[in-house]
């Protein structure tokens, strides 16, 4: 009976060397074909690059992404500017979503109010028309444009909104103003009152430095 479990047992060990040695040579196989992938990507690498930028310049940004996947894949995600390009790419996104975000109609709202009799109401609303939320700005956007509202049953007390950002602390005092902003991501609030109670709405924007391409773009 030893002997046939000992039999046995260099049969299992037998085996799991030999799947641990097939396991060995499929990854090697593996590695050996990534790389063999990944060189022929650098060796094309520029002409890819091109292509990508011409559908960039088309429009054609979803295509655009794809291609800049690849480049991750064969980690090449920060060849020349791609970084950048990405970037706008995901704003342009944005603000085209943000384009189908309905836009309040302030007086259609006041005269609903009024027409439900809600007469006792002496609530301020206050509500940020530009900029919108999650925008993206360059230097080059420069000055910032910001405009609100706050209005009550009580009136139109826009003029008094005070505007504050979470990195450049009060920006002013109005309706509308014109601003510059420092780097960074801005939490933009709007503080309205009518002299009863006080209103207030945020929104959030990012101030980022100008890609490389988009400066040379603008010299040309």
């Amino acid at each position: 009976m030893l002997v046939v479990f000992f039999m046995v047992l260099a049969g299992l060990i037998f085996k799991f060397v030999g799947d641990l040695r097939s396991e060995s040579i499929k990854k090697h196989a593996e590695q050996i074909e990534q790389e063999k992938r990944k060189a022929e990507f650098v060796a094309t690498i520029e002409e890819q690059y091109k292509q990508m930028k011409k559908l960039y310049q088309e429009g054609e940004y979803d295509q655009v992404i794809k291609v800049i996947k690849v480049f991750s894949d064969h980690g090449k995600s920060d060849y020349k500017d791609l970084p950048e390009i990405k970037r706008e790419i995901r704003r342009l996104h944005l603000e085209k979503k943000l384009d189908f975000i309905p836009k309040i109609n302030l007086e259609a709202h006041m005269n609903f109010l009024k027409k439900e009799g809600i007469e006792k109401d002496t609530s301020t609303q206050v509500f940020i028309r530009t900029p919108r939320y999650g925008q993206y700005f360059y230097p080059s956007d420069f000055p910032i444009q910001l405009e609100g509202s706050a209005l009550s049953l009580n009136g139109d007390f826009s003029d008094d909104i005070i505007w504050t950002s979470s990195i450049n602390g009060n920006l002013g005092t109005g309706k509308s103003l014109s601003v510059r902003l420092s780097f960074g991501d801005h939490k933009i609030i709007a503080t309205g009152t009518n002299g009863i109670t006080t209103g207030t709405m945020g929104t959030l924007i990012h101030v980022v430095t100008e890609p490389e391409f988009m400066k040379k773009h603008r010299r040309n």
